[in-house]
């Protein structure tokens, strides 16, 4: 059986050598998964190519695991500071730790927050509506979790 630290290893040799970041690595019960990104996005031939290289590396006692490359899909919520970096200026659900949600375009990252502005439609005392913006900062700690909004 393939270790941990040797597969966290190969892959940030990977990462660093192609230009990708590392959202998650799994190995459970001989099935490794090795989730990637990049700013630009990663493209089904990029993971191929991932994979290839990582069997390479490993050697034959990748053999005995089933490995899979594969890149974050739309509606998993953020694991990593790099996944807010590349969605500045998209629209984001965020879950906060007391079960408030906030909807809005994600404006700005930092090293402890995210600042969200959200627009809601309210009806003023003439019951027409209008909408008002508001800006979140949000501390990471304070996040449960992080999704995309997928518009159509």
């Amino acid at each position: 059986m393939i270790g941990d630290e040797q597969i966290q290893q190969a892959v940030e040799e990977l990462a660093r050598r192609r230009g990708f970041f590392v959202v998650a690595i799994q190995n459970k019960k001989g099935k490794i998964t090795v989730i990637i990104d990049d700013y630009e996005g990663i493209k089904l031939d990029e993971c191929v190519e991932v994979n290839r290289e990582l069997r390479q590396m490993l050697g034959s006692p990748i053999d005995a695991c089933d490995l899979e490359v594969t890149s974050p899909g739309l509606t998993e919520p953020f694991k990593v500071y790099q996944q807010y970096e590349k969605h500045i200026g998209q629209k984001v659900q965020v879950l906060l730790n007391d079960g408030r949600q906030i909807n809005g375009k994600l404006l700005e990252v930092t090293g402890q927050q995210i600042t969200v502005e959200e627009k809601k439609r309210v009806k003023n005392q003439n019951k027409k509506k209008k909408t008002l913006q508001q800006q979140h900062s949000l501390s990471f700690e304070d996040i449960h979790h992080t999704k995309l909004q997928i518009a159509f």
